[in-house]
């Protein structure tokens, strides 16, 4: 069965016939909606007049943000000033006929605008709607300015990764949006429950998502440490070779016991510290120590290869512009071709794979309000001139 074969841009797909509409900008929920896209869901991005901020987010290639081009493929894009009575209506009469509503804005910001659900759930009681915050629609901290490096200080995220470097002392610079993506997977993840839940049911509801919630959840072992503090853990790190480093895992007495026999010390399998599972994984620290003895002296290519011949997990540390013709990837068809208004653009493709449907991320990006006639004139029926005065 060749699932590659099933990350094409047309074709039956999972989510079908669902509507989505999509106020939320820059990641954490742009991402969500557009895996919904890939998906098969006819996605209808609301932007303000002059675009998204994320359509001024370096890198640029004329004009067009790679950027928001990633993240916003296969999206329909309409235009709304929603400080205007006016485009609320739109937004109520557009809401009658979708499934989900997506935002992030601040908590609060949708009430006061007149949309939150229980105005929205009023014109449509199937209705699923999902907000994605900082901190929570509600709480001390929920109305507290949020982004995703403020959440990875906050919640202790930076701290935990900071202990895992030994040699420093200062928390790392922000590197990438992990509470902006996982919180984008966890709103993905309920909705497609939700909508679940709503064939057996009938049932819409309302759906909170937190990146400080979803990024705790993350942090299993560490939060576990915690609560019941343990003077032994493992550093699964670079360990230097004769001309750079290689990252290697000993978990298994597979791959302990390989090691062994690889670097010519067999005796190692009967030492007190490595001879179960446990021990070894208390003095992993000494273990990597001998097997950095071995490497110390051999290439990233040989120890690799040497590795890999005794089924031992390991990797060299890459860049990842040499991911982007990665045979792996290339096999599976993950490195895929979108079109804005800068030319042909290449994205990672969908993460997903179905054996009976299709899953992938269109080949096109609409521009700012590309759709507003289609939307506004022919599917609503609305005087354009009406509408643009106001």
């Amino acid at each position: 069965m060749n699932l590659e074969d099933n990350r094409k841009p047309t074709g039956p797909r999972v989510l079908q016939g669902v509507k989505v509409l999509d106020f939320s900008c820059v990641i954490s929920g742009p991402y969500c909606t557009r895996m919904m896209a890939d998906l098969g869901a006819e996605v209808l991005k609301i932007e303000p007049p002059g675009g998204e901020l994320l359509r001024a987010a370096p890198p640029h290639r004329n004009g067009a943000s790679k950027l928001f081009s990633q993240l916003n493929a296969g999206k329909r894009c309409i235009t709304l000033d929603l400080k205007s009575p006016t485009a609320i209506d739109v937004v109520k009469r557009l809401v009658a006929d979708v499934d989900v509503v997506v935002e992030n804005f601040s908590p609060g910001v949708m009430q006061r605008l007149g949309i939150d659900y229980p105005v929205l759930r009023e014109c449509n009681e199937r209705l699923i709607m999902c907000s994605i915050s900082g901190f929570g629609q509600t709480g001390p901290d929920a109305t507290r300015p949020a982004f995703a490096p403020i959440v990875q200080a906050w919640s202790g995220y930076d701290a935990v990764t900071l202990h895992y470097q030994p040699t420093i002392d200062k928390p790392l610079n922000m590197g990438l949006p992990v509470a902006d993506n996982v919180a984008s997977l966890q709103a993905f993840g309920a909705i497609s429950a939700a909508l679940f839940y709503r064939e057996k049911t009938g049932v819409g509801q309302y759906i909170d998502i937190a990146m400080f919630d979803a990024l705790l959840g993350t942090m299993q072992k560490d939060f576990q440490i915690i609560l019941e503090p343990n003077t032994f853990d493992r550093i699964y790190g670079p360990i230097d070779t004769s001309d750079g480093f290689v990252l290697m895992m000993l978990i298994s007495p597979r791959h302990f016991e390989a090691l062994a026999d690889l670097i010519g010390q067999p005796e190692l399998k009967s030492d007190p510290r490595f001879s179960t599972t446990p021990q070894r994984l208390n003095h992993y620290a000494e273990l990597m120590e001998i097997a950095a003895v071995w490497t110390a002296t051999r290439t990233s290519s040989e120890v690799m290869e040497a590795l890999k011949n005794s089924h031992i997990p390991v990797s060299q540390y890459r860049e990842l512009a040499e991911t982007i013709d990665d045979p792996q990837l290339l096999h599976r068809n993950m490195i895929a071709e979108t079109t804005d208004a800068g030319g042909p653009l290449r994205v990672p493709n969908s993460p997903f794979l179905f054996s009976e449907t299709q899953a992938a991320i269109a080949p096109w990006v609409a521009q700012i309000g590309e759709h507003n006639d289609t939307v506004f004139r022919d599917e609503l029926g609305l005087d354009l001139k009406t509408l643009r005065a106001n």
